[in-house]
């Protein structure tokens, strides 16, 4: 084999792709030669060219028209049709096939013009079975030059510029399909003769079409691929399965089936029934849930699929056969929808259509979930047909009235917001997008609200009166809706009478009123950044607040508890109550961290009733050591706590502007009071569930999907951490061990919370007797078998009905005369209406962030990567715990992308995740290099990005509510030592 030192060059490929047929540039401008490319058996790496000379006959062919491109590359093309790899020793990209056992044949090397390199003589090993080479005529000279290879992966610099043309579709490749299939490319040929590249598109070479023919199946050998496929694949993938659904979009929608096929298709189970879940990036993308947690959700892969439906309809699904599956997931089409929970409401901003003198407007929500509408013009305000540029920022709410076709709704304008920006249009987009009714209550429904705080003698005659005991707040400094108060009482025997007591809302709230009914509709407070939203009449909240020194309607839970937290009796009653002080959750903290520090009057509020701050000091000791046993047990029976930031914000008095924001911190004081309210709650749902087993108000917590918790448990076993996900209880105990309280301990934590809050599945009201057996009800985080909700009855009317079950379980009242459908519409409205309330406020806070940092620019922050896909990566910032996704145009300096796939360690796979479908149980995790070029000041730099890493990025403002984030280049830091 002859030597290949000095002119061989490098035949650079990644593992995803081999070439088919390539051009090479740098041969002499007179040989325009025709060559074809035939893999044989790979073994070391050589690889043999050989190509016709045909102009020693001067039958050149005519010269063709030139691309601009090939202009400038001069006549130095020279077509490349025939590669012989006669060995290679890369091991990681193809499987060893068997040495040849031919004879080898020797060659001569043309030298490139003009160089001193000296024709050389090799032997070239042959591989047997291949086809029988034509003789060749005389007036042709055959050349052939041999060349040494290196396999490199796709991040090599080399083939950086390929990324975007790449397109190879299986993991694995038959070797015959090298030289048929034209979809497998490229590669990058590169010696000191010139270089190769692969055009977009090719002809298949019928000299070569005719060899592959030939080809005995021993050399049509499978070798498998290292990596997967690549971005520029998937990139092709996913533009041909959105031209598929844009296609599908022109058509109508499927009509529905009626009811009765409906009812009688889910009856016998050909039909599904769930609720719908839009992927807020990708319209064309839905989801409903698998009553199966073992298995995943049901795939809806276009608009016409939906049919209509919205975020959060109850639909009815009928599932596609599984040749229509894709990517082995379910894939389902909605054949009627069952209860349109979505409003058809949505904000946006209107703009004329492209066509002139047309009778519509396009109306652009900002929920990408929901449909372009057409606006009639009779909608249209006034002034916009002749000058629509005055309000192309303006807000509208709008609403569909009738949709036909997926690609577009037809709708009304229905309000004129104002412009977008305004801290006050803004806040009020967010309650009419989250469909949240925040009318102020008529005039005439509050002439019936109690003009006095003066508690009746009714009440005084049969309620327990506890005003002379200590009893008292610890609340937020700035709160005014005091619901929930707490007391010790401690008795003889040294064990303490615990009580929780909760404002008697439900007394003021009468059933079946103007007044109840329009509350229940409302069914949560809505807190924004800015202002509250309350459920009740302020006035009613007044009377209802337990306000220091003020004498209270109240609903008291007692227990005798033994130091340790041992629960011996409860009991439950009416009571009058009048607290002495409204603590903050601060001045709690005080005693708790410093139960010996002698504490000063003048620091707490005014103390009513004759007691003293020793009297309140004695009495929170006592409940911190209480509910530090409560917490204990309530972890080792299983409990899990997920902590996410909350961010709290000083607004200016006079603009409204947000001057300063800090994470809300949850201190001992506060798990105080949290332990007593939830004992509250698992108590007060024993005892309506024993007495209304048909028509008690719970709230249960689902286990999350066993699919997400072996993704979960999967993705971080790859980064080396281990979680148990057997039960609550084991998740908890072995995600602590991850979280400590140094930085790296509090961005591991960061992570962790963020991907198990995800898995989780959504806490829900129910009426008992929709349960099949009473193990349904149980709480999966709280790890308890029963549980509702009691103890804040001023913001919540789940809490409201609960009081009145409570009570008629008491004696005080009648039974209520409830069925079965009247408590599940309840528990319905609670349940959207919380939803909707949370995610209102949690948009408030992005409202005030985006504000914020837009005024304090720059605004560099610490952010930890939690995932990192093929073409993006999120990061959480630590400092507001917003999650951002960042793009390669993310990067300053143009920092150049590279992509590697990271194998997923399979920590705990199930017999039923192994028997899915292929794709199923297939998720991808991926490493990120980030290469910073050099410039004036820095050095090229490399950033690493994987799950866990701390990166620094600038956020900055993107529209009215969101911000985007550009990475920034590391900085080494220096370190300096005195001389």
């Amino acid at each position: 084999m002859a030597s290949t030192s000095k002119d061989s060059g490098r035949l650079r490929l990644d593992e995803l792709s081999v070439v088919s047929k390539f051009y090479a540039q740098g041969q002499r401008a007179e040989h325009r030669n025709s060559m074809e490319v035939q893999w044989l058996e790979a073994q070391t790496s050589t690889v043999t060219v050989r190509y016709k000379d045909e102009k020693a006959k001067g039958t050149r062919r005519k010269p063709r028209n030139k691309t601009p491109k090939q202009a400038q590359a001069g006549d130095s093309a020279v077509k490349v049709t025939k590669i012989h790899v006669a060995q290679s020793n890369y091991e990681g990209a193809l499987h060893q096939p068997k040495p040849s056992t031919s004879k080898s044949v020797p060659v001569t090397a043309s030298p490139k013009p003009g160089s001193s390199t000296p024709t050389r003589k090799s032997t070239t090993p042959t591989t047997g079975g291949t086809p029988t080479r034509k003789p060749v005529p005389n007036h042709v000279k055959e050349v052939e030059v041999k060349y040494s290879f290196v396999i490199k992966p796709v991040t090599s610099p080399d083939t950086g510029y390929f990324l975007k043309r790449r397109n190879s579709k299986y993991k694995y490749v038959n070797l015959k399909s090298f030289l048929t299939d034209l979809d497998q490319v490229p590669c990058v040929f590169t010696s000191e003769l010139g270089s190769a590249t692969v055009p977009d598109k090719q002809e298949k070479s019928p000299v070569l079409a005719n060899q592959t023919k030939e080809m005995s199946k021993s050399q049509s050998r499978k070798y498998q691929l290292q990596t997967e496929p690549t971005t520029s694949t998937k990139r092709l993938r996913r533009k041909k399965k959105e031209k598929k659904s844009k296609q599908a979009e022109v058509t109508k929608f499927d009509g529905y089936m009626d009811a009765e096929a409906v009812a009688k298709g889910l009856k016998t189970g050909e039909l599904i029934k769930g609720y719908v879940r839009i992927n807020p990036k990708n319209f064309r993308d839905a989801y409903v849930s698998n009553e199966d947690t073992s298995l995943g959700d049901y795939y809806l892969t276009s608009v016409a699929d939906r049919n209509r439906a919205l975020e959060g309809d109850e639909v009815a699904l009928q599932i596609k056969p599984e040749t229509e599956w894709t990517d082995g997931k379910k894939t389902a089409v909605v054949v009627h929808i069952l209860k349109p929970v979505h409003s058809r409401i949505s904000i946006g901003v209107l703009k004329p259509m492209e066509k002139r003198n047309s009778e519509f407007a396009v109306f652009y929500p900002r929920d990408k979930r929901m449909p372009i509408l057409r606006i009639p013009a009779i909608c249209w305000p006034n002034g916009f047909k002749t000058n629509p540029k005055q309000y192309e920022k303006m807000l509208f709410v709008a609403k569909i009235t009738n949709w036909n076709v997926p690609s577009y709704a037809l709708g009304v304008l229905t309000e004129n917001l104002g412009m977008s920006g305004d801290l006050a249009v803004e806040s009020m987009s967010i309650l009419r997008e989250f469909d949240l009714d925040v009318t102020p209550f008529s005039a005439d429904i509050l002439q019936d609200l109690p003009r006095t705080e003066e508690i009746p003698q009714k009440e005084l005659e049969y309620r327990e009166d506890i005003r002379k005991q200590c009893v008292f707040t610890i609340d937020p400094p700035t709160a005014r809706d005091l619901d929930d108060a707490v007391s010790v009482l401690e008795l003889e025997n040294g064990n303490y009478e615990i009580g929780v007591h909760i404002s008697d809302a439900s007394y003021y709230l009468e059933e079946g009123t103007e007044l109840d009914q329009l509350v229940s509709k409302k069914a949560t407070t809505v807190y924004l950044v800015e202002k509250a939203y309350h459920m009740l009449p302020v006035e009613l909240c007044l009377h209802c607040s337990l306000l220091p020194g003020k004498d209270r309607l109240s609903f008291s839970v007692f227990w005798e508890m033994t130091p340790e937290g041992d629960v011996i009796t409860k009991r439950f009653a009416r009571t009058i109550m009048n607290s002495c002080v409204q603590l903050s959750y601060d001045h709690a903290q005080a005693f708790i961290d410093d139960p010996d520090k002698e504490c000063k009057p003048e620091d707490f509020p005014n103390i009513h009733n004759g007691f003293t701050v020793a009297d309140l000091k004695k009495t929170v000791l006592v409940l911190q050591g209480i509910a530090r046993k409560l917490r204990e047990r309530r972890v080792q029976n299983g409990a899990l706590k997920i902590d996410q930031v909350k961010l709290s914000f000083e607004l200016d008095p006079k603009t409204g502007e947000p001057l300063e924001f800090w994470k809300y911190e949850n201190k001992e004081a506060h798990r105080l009071i949290e332990d007593f309210m939830l004992l509250a709650n698992i108590t007060v749902a024993e005892r309506i569930s024993e007495a209304f087993p048909d028509i008690a108000f719970l709230r249960c917590h689902e286990p999350p999907k066993q699919t997400m918790l072996v993704e979960l448990q999967n993705n971080l076993a790859t980064c080396g951490i281990h979680i148990d996900i057997s039960s609550s209880g084991g998740m908890n105990a072995s995600m602590k061990k991850y979280i400590t309280e140094d930085y790296a301990g509090q961005c591991r934590g960061a992570v962790l919370n963020h991907i198990t809050a995800k898995a989780m599945t959504r806490a829900r009201y129910f009426c008992s007797a929709t349960m099949e057996s009473e193990l349904d009800y149980k709480h999966y985080a709280l790890s308890v078998q029963i549980y509702t909700h009691f103890t804040s009855p001023i913001r919540r009317y789940a809490d409201i009905m609960v009081h009145r079950l409570l009570a008629a379980s008491l004696g005080y009242c009648d039974k209520p005369e409830w069925d079965e459908a009247y408590v599940s519409e309840i528990a319905a409205n609670c349940n959207a209406q919380k939803y909707n309330a949370k995610k209102a406020g949690e948009a408030s806070c992005d409202l005030y962030l985006a504000h914020y940092v837009e005024k304090h620019q720059p605004f560099e922050q610490d952010c930890v990567v939690v995932d990192v896909k093929d073409r993006s990566f999120d990061v959480i910032v630590l400092r507001t715990g917003s999650v951002i996704r960042l793009y390669q145009n993310s990067c300053e300096e143009n920092a150049i992308w590279q992509t590697e796939a990271i194998p997923v360690v399979k920590d705990n796979v199930s017999e039923d995740n192994a028997k899915k479908p292929k794709g199923e149980n297939e998720k991808k995790l991926y490493r990120l290099k980030v290469t910073f070029p050099k410039t004036d000041h820095f050095p090229e730099s490399v950033l690493i990005v994987e799950m866990f890493s701390i990166v620094k990025v600038n956020l900055t403002r993107l529209n009215s509510y969101k911000l985007e984030a550009t990475l920034l280049r590391p900085i080494a830091t220096l370190s300096f030592t005195r001389q």
